[in-house]
């Protein structure tokens, strides 16, 4: 007699976080959390606001990330991340015409709008 298990087994993938960059927050500079705002988790988000990139690592679903500080950010900005071995990119074009953030306490918001085709969105709060 031959028994065959129904069960299927599902691939899980772990997230080895990267070197995390330390929090810092400048009363004088743009400081910038990222605020996950879908069901997924965020493996290694990198973010770059404006030619300083910067590790977040790993962000739950549903939590947000430390401030970080930079000198110069826009109301959006480069954001690359993974949800398991599924890439996330969000590319800037250009910052021309664009008004920069200035001093203050910002929060972009990364809702995952089609898991699919790999889109997101990002909402600065």
């Amino acid at each position: 007699m031959v028994l065959f298990s129904a069960c299927k087994k599902e691939k899980v993938t772990e997230c080895d976080e990267h070197t995390v960059t330390a929090c810092s927050e400048d009363p004088a500079k743009t400081n910038i959390r990222i605020r996950n705002n879908s069901d997924y988790n965020f493996c290694n988000l990198v973010l770059d606001p404006y030619f300083q990139k910067v590790n977040c690592g790993i962000i739950t679903k549903s939590t947000y990330t430390c401030y970080r500080s930079f000198d110069k950010a826009y109301s959006y900005a480069y954001i690359q991340f993974y949800v398991g071995e599924k890439e996330f990119t969000f590319q800037p074009i250009d910052y021309v015409g664009e008004t920069e953030l200035g001093p203050g306490n910002f929060t972009y918001a990364i809702s995952i709008t089609d898991f699919e085709k790999g889109q997101i969105s990002l909402v600065l709060e």
